[in-house]
């Protein structure tokens, strides 16, 4: 589990660690570090969650949930935390990020591969990886989109996920 993400949750900062938990299931759809942190963070903030109030979005029927209805149901989470938002925030990312949940699993099966090195200065060359390239794309367009249209939580959103995708280059790196 993140440092950091601890740290909020034992500071009790509530949006923050609300705001990682969302972000957590965008980076990894699969949901294994969101439910060892989903179960930190409950243990610790008796106040994580929020009465659920209504929707007013339409659903549309499970065929049809793509990134659009996600970002949708994200939003309408991040403006109220319930148990109900989160479950089927779940149901969603489960079903619209299930091709980037078996990329991941690939990735993961794959045999480690060492990084090239350039021959002048032999040092690692850094190569994104289609995940983390795409993660970092999309956080950037979010935090443009945000910045343009003026809407504070897309621009925190987008830079957040911007921010995730460039640990994510530099975690690949790494290895």
């Amino acid at each position: 589990m993140d440092k950091d993400f601890i740290k909020d949750v034992d500071n009790s900062n509530v949006k923050s660690v609300r705001l990682d938990l969302t972000n957590e299931l965008l980076l990894d759809p699969r949901g294994v570090s969101f439910k060892e942190m989903l179960t930190y963070a409950m243990s610790k903030l008796p106040n994580l969650f929020e009465e659920n109030k209504e929707a007013n979005y339409f659903v549309p029927p499970h065929d049809d949930w793509d990134e659009d209805f996600l970002f949708v149901v994200k939003n309408d989470l991040d403006s109220n935390f319930s148990k109900e938002k989160l479950a089927f925030y779940q149901a969603v990312i489960e079903k619209v990020g299930k091709a980037k949940a078996d990329d991941l699993e690939k990735e993961e099966m794959s045999p480690k591969h060492e990084e090239p090195k350039t021959s002048s200065t032999n040092q690692k060359k850094i190569v994104a990886k289609p995940v983390s390239a795409t993660v970092t794309t999309g956080g950037a367009i979010l935090t443009i989109v945000g910045i343009s249209l003026g809407k504070t939580l897309l621009t925190v959103l987008g830079g957040a996920v911007l921010v995730g995708g460039v640990l994510l280059i530099i975690n690949d790196n790494k290895k």
